[in-house]
């Protein structure tokens, strides 16, 4: 039987790879204790795990992506060499603690033109030999995996070309639903479509107020021998801002409000306790002796 490696998949991790020694580089020099805690290789895909207790900024993403791509651009070399653990070290290569090493080790070395290493860490797997081979370079995520640890997501060459035509669509796209024309009114029609719907969302919310005043204040109302005002509210309302008005309107009352989704409010006069009646009641609640609140299909049927 007779093995052979996939070439374009096999140059496709290769450049992934160096990819991820520059990005930790670049990583090293905004956290300055930074630790690698994992990583995958892919084709032209990294996946970068280190030790830091905050995210990258906007501007730091955009900082690491340009230096990355100039390394490539300037062509930089790239050198694996066999030599001692000790010698390796002693050349400043980065080395992973938790990993166990033999007495020979392969160092990876990016070089740039003035022959000052920009890059060395111990790596046995594989590399391009020149920066350039890499194409290109661009980050495409980053979240917290896990508490100290974030993770950054990146692609190299034909991925990148790929992540920008799904941006330009997704561009294209707001761009035709804004009724622009071009990228660079995008930001302006950003800034007055949400003026425009905070204005909206405030009006939405003074009329709703208003027309909770309405119902409130109105005699649409029924009474029992517990509560001296019973009120129906329709769902569409907001429950918490109905809650808000009640408590102002009714200082002197017991009453309930409920809606046909089951959402119930329970406010008690001095001397009645909300949640003796809401006990009495059996229905399940939480808050005061002033006022009780919850869900429960029950009240439907309590009150019909």
């Amino acid at each position: 039987m007779k093995l052979k490696v996939e070439e374009c998949q096999r140059y496709a991790k290769m450049r992934a790879h160096t990819a991820t020694h520059l990005l930790h580089t670049e990583l090293a020099k905004i956290f300055k204790t930074t630790k690698q805690a994992g990583s995958l290789v892919d084709e032209d895909y990294l996946r970068f795990d280190f030790n830091t207790e905050r995210l990258l900024t906007p501007e730091e993403i955009h900082e690491i992506e340009k230096n990355i791509n100039q390394m490539i651009y300037d062509s930089y070399t790239v050198e694996v060499k066999e030599t001692s653990y000790d010698e390796a070290i002693k050349l400043w290569a980065k080395a992973f603690f938790d990993d166990k090493y033999g007495d020979i080790v392969r160092v990876v070395r990016v070089f740039n033109h003035s022959n000052e290493i920009v890059s060395i860490e111990l790596c046995g797997w594989t590399h391009v030999v020149n920066t350039k081979d890499i194409g290109c370079f661009a980050i495409t995520g980053q979240e917290a995996v896990a508490s100290g640890i974030k993770r950054i997501t990146a692609v190299t060459w034909p991925k990148v070309a790929l992540r920008i035509h799904e941006v330009q669509e997704i561009l294209d796209t707001t761009i035709e639903k804004l009724w622009i024309k071009t990228h660079t009114q995008l930001a302006d029609k950003l800034d007055k479509t949400l003026k425009e719907y905070d204005d909206m969302k405030a009006s939405l919310e003074s009329l709703e107020a208003n027309t909770i005043k309405d119902i409130l204040q109105s005699k649409n109302f029924t009474s029992d021998k517990i509560f001296e005002k019973i009120f129906i509210i329709s769902s569409d309302l907001n429950f918490k801002n109905v809650s808000f008005q009640a408590k102002g309107l009714f200082p002197d009352s017991t009453i309930l409000l409920y809606t046909k989704d089951w959402n119930f409010l329970i406010l008690a006069k001095k001397g009645d306790s909300a949640k003796k009646i809401a006990d009495e009641l059996g229905i399940k609640w939480w808050g005061s002796d002033q006022m009780v609140q919850g869900r429960d299909e029950k009240i439907l049927k309590l009150f019909k």
